[in-house]
């Protein structure tokens, strides 16, 4: 009975992404744009893809201080600003599509700020 339960499963409800197939050159998914925006808010922890030249494609954890319509202040986990003691702050875009990298590795349509994944707590014991 086990087939005839997965045949009326409910399948789960997923952001729809738009796909293009190119007509030439090598086949592949692009994510074009995302039907669904991320939204961020005060005080989560995110991870942001620096665009710079000297760190390009380098993920950071930060924590948002404030949200505008457009930009979020963020506080970099583990960059000190250079002007002082504290942790780096700055405003970032909220939403914007990552520039394509070199090696083509990269996902086309690839935001720059992305929620952090959660930090898995396990403790693993092994037996030698």
């Amino acid at each position: 009975m086990a087939g005839k339960q997965i045949a009326t499963a409910k399948l789960p409800n997923y952001p729809k992404l738009k796909v293009n197939f190119p007509s030439s050159g090598p086949a592949g998914i692009q994510l074009v744009e995302s039907q669904h925006k991320l939204s961020f808010e005060a005080g989560e922890n995110i991870e942001v893809l620096c665009q710079d030249s000297g760190m390009r494609g380098c993920w950071f954890r930060c924590k948002i201080l404030r949200v505008s319509e457009k930009r979020l202040k963020v506080q970099y986990d583990d960059i000190l600003d250079c002007d002082g003691p504290e942790k780096l702050k700055e405003w970032i875009p909220s939403y914007r599509v990552a520039n394509p990298d070199k090696l083509g590795t990269r996902c086309t349509g690839h935001l720059t700020v992305w929620p952090r994944p959660l930090e898995d707590t396990t403790t693993l014991y092994f037996d030698l």
